[in-house]
């Protein structure tokens, strides 16, 4: 692992976006857990790849 806080990282994206679907219902769930999903993606690519030798 690259780094060991993008768990926790990914972890606290997630929370977020549960919480703003819960505080604001009338919002587009869709593009809050495409963006998370995304940015999920993304931190778990460049932070769990195998390090270079």
């Amino acid at each position: 692992m690259k780094y060991p806080w993008i768990g926790i990282t990914i972890i606290i994206i997630w929370a977020l976006a549960a919480y703003v679907i819960w505080l604001r219902p009338e919002a587009n769930i869709f593009v809050i857990l495409g963006t998370t999903v995304a940015a999920s993606l993304v931190l778990g690519v460049w932070g769990f790849r195998p390090p270079k030798v």
